[in-house]
């Protein structure tokens, strides 16, 4: 089934048809694939041809804009384990002082209660709008993904 999809796939998409007369400006904005009929969804083999190249060389790098998968990977990852690492910093002696204290659970449960169901995605424009850094507000909407559910976890197996 996957040959038979990824056939018609380039089949349906390896046809050139007659292009209509369009102006010139429009052309233009549409590309080269608009002015010789080719269609501009890419096939299995120009998407394979793609990933190989960029898999040939995954971390050069050829200015701010212009980075190998590799490098690309290796920041996610650096932002996920900042996030990460942020969290269990915060949740883990909260959630064992929450745990440990009556006091301490009766004070901070409303808190937790109306932050841990806003969405993450809800912060997100926020984290942007105050804190002006794409990269740094990636690790707070990851920091925020995390803390919730290690805080309770934390505090209800100290409890």
């Amino acid at each position: 089934m996957l040959a038979a999809f990824l056939g018609a796939w380039q089949l349906a998409v390896s046809g050139t048809g007659a292009t209509q007369a369009m102006d010139p400006e429009y052309a233009a904005l549409m590309g080269q694939t608009a002015t010789t009929g080719a269609s501009a969804m890419p096939g299995p083999a120009r998407i394979g041809a793609r990933l190989l190249e960029l898999l040939s060389d995954p971390f050069y790098d050829r200015g701010p804009n212009d980075k190998g998968i590799g490098i690309q990977l290796g920041w996610s990852l650096l932002r996920v384990l900042a996030g990460f690492g942020l969290a269990v910093l915060v949740a883990v002696p909260l959630g064992f002082l929450i745990g440990t204290s009556p006091l301490f659970r009766r004070a901070l449960d409303p808190f937790i209660q109306i932050l841990k169901p806003i969405s993450p995605l809800a912060w997100m424009p926020l984290a942007l709008y105050t804190i002006k850094d794409s990269g740094q507000s990636a690790i707070f909407v990851i920091f925020i993904c995390a803390v919730w559910p290690m805080l309770l976890n934390t505090t209800f197996g100290v409890a």
